[in-house]
This record gives structure tokens, sequence and C-alpha cells, in this order.
């Protein structure tokens, strides 16, 4: 049966995502997301939700803009960082950049407090990298693990940096794990939500 959401939520989407849901509805965020699932053809018994309010996996800082963030610029030692060794910027065949994935919440840890991440950057629409980061920090708190891709531009080019474009999780999805995933992947390019793999992916 399908509930109505602009009734009770405010919300005058047909099953609009999680983050309008929380966004909109005058109902607290733990009914919300029952409300949001429901909607989704889930049964009562099936859904379990635990919420933390002090939880950001929902909240997530703003970082303030900068006019130019300080880059650090010892590139072999950022590039060791994400792949185990320096990159050859001296092979052509790069193009002045190089992609990585399966980073770790360490890895970009280790990135960000050493400079070599500005946290307000952000790839068009994504979330910036320090939410990213944030977002991967409490899920790593609930024992899931994610990773991020994107890649590294050479040292050679005006517009050194690291940048992430995608992030991946690969296990049982549940729903509280889905619903975290939706309420920071809403304006992905590409969006994989399957029982044992989520992605999303900014263009």
């Amino acid at each position: 049966m399908q509930l109505d959401c602009q009734s009770m939520t405010g919300v005058i989407h047909n099953c609009p995502n999680v983050k309008q849901c929380l966004e909109n509805s005058p109902l607290d965020r733990k009914e919300a997301l029952r409300l949001y699932f429901l909607n989704l053809g889930v049964s009562p018994e099936d859904i379990n939700i635990q919420i933390d309010p002090l939880n950001p996996s929902f909240i997530f800082s703003s970082f303030s803009p900068r006019q130019c963030f300080n880059y650090n610029r010892d590139y072999a030692t950022r590039d060791t960082i994400i792949f185990g060794q320096p990159i050859d910027w001296q092979n052509q065949r790069l193009g002045g950049l190089h992609y990585f994935d399966a980073l770790t919440v360490d890895q970009l840890q280790e990135l960000l407090d050493r400079g070599f991440a500005d946290p307000a950057e952000r790839q068009n629409c994504s979330p910036t990298i320090g939410e990213i980061f944030q977002f991967g920090q409490a899920q790593k708190s609930k024992g899931f693990e994610w990773t991020f891709q994107g890649y590294v531009i050479s040292p050679d080019r005006e517009d050194y940096r690291v940048s992430i474009d995608g992030i991946e999780w690969r296990g049982d999805a549940c729903y509280q794990i889905i619903a975290d995933f939706e309420a920071i992947a809403q304006d992905a390019d590409e969006l994989d939500i399957d029982p044992n793999f989520l992605r999303a992916w900014w263009d």
C-alpha cells in the first residue's frame, strides 16, 4: 500500500529520496525513514533503523570556502600514500593525471592531515572531500568500511590536487547503510544499489 507522503511528511514528490524526507518531514528522523522504506514496499517487520542524533552520518559539517588552498607540494609522498609508490609524472601517457580506487578512510585522513587534500574541494556536484571523509568515518564507526575513488593531478600542472569522484561499499546492504548512502549520494551522476554493492559516482 502506498502511503500519502504529501500529507504525512509535507514532501510533494512520490517516494522522495531520504534527504528530502529528513529535511521536509515534521516527523522525527526515525519515523521519516520508516515511512520512506514503507513507501518502497518494505514490510514493517523488516524495518529496523537505529539513528543516533549525535552521529554525523546525516549531518555534514560545512567547510568554509577558501580562495586558495595551500597544497603540500611533496607529490612523491602524496602518491606513495595513495598508490604505495611515487608516480612517474614524466610518462606522457598519463596525461597529467592518474586515477585511483579503493582509497581507505585512513588514507584519506592522512591526505587531509598532511595538506595533500583540500577538505573544501568537490568534484562538480559531489559532496566536499571533508564531507566524504566525515561520512566514511561515521560509517567506519558502525562497522562499514567504505572506499573512495578519484584522481591526482601532476605536480607540473597549476591545478595540482587530489579529487574524490566516487564512493563504494561491498557487503550485505542493510537498510541502515542504504539510508546513509542515499543521504550523501542524492546528486550522483551514477548510482548503483545492489544487495551486496553500493556505489555513487560524480562526473
